[in-house]
């Protein structure tokens, strides 16, 4: 008998809210929706909203954190398999975009860089750098820019 009451008042195994499972799995599929993982219900299209898809699992892993103490082992497995699942396929979704994001702008023309580094310029010193100084005062002095009147 006595494992049968400690069975019982053990918290870990209490009764399951399957309201609170409903809840995450609904919180979840609107994050699979926005991975482009399900189809829209409504739109009938897969899209992929990753700033919406991080606030609805930050949402979740607010509801973990709140709750933490307060769920039995079946509550627990299903929120930290929910939140892998979630937390893995948005890595995944956004190191597809940044790659496809990299081909895309490979595909347009940049300057390729020179297989041989350029040799460092030489520095100038500070007698150049006065008579450059000098040099631009002379010529602002010659045509000197009239600001407009008010």
């Amino acid at each position: 008998m006595a494992l049968t009451e400690n069975y019982k008042d053990n918290r870990e195994w209490g009764v399951t809210d399957y309201y609170f499972i409903d809840l995450v799995v609904m919180l979840a599929s609107s994050a699979k929706i926005d991975l482009g993982e399900l189809v829209h219900p409504y739109y009938k299209d897969k899209d992929l909203n990753l700033a919406r898809a991080r606030i609805t699992i930050n949402m979740i892993a607010s509801l973990i954190k709140k709750t933490s103490g307060n769920l039995n082992v079946e509550e627990k497995k299903v929120l930290r398999e929910v939140m892998d699942d979630l937390q893995k396929t948005y890595i995944d979704k956004t190191k597809e975009k940044n790659r496809l994001a990299v081909i895309a702008e490979a595909g347009k023309e940049t300057p390729k860089r020179p297989l041989i580094p350029m040799p460092p310029q030489p520095k100038k010193d500070v007698k150049d750098w006065i008579s450059m100084v000098q040099q631009e005062i002379a010529k602002k002095k010659q045509n000197p820019s009239t600001p407009p009147k008010s």
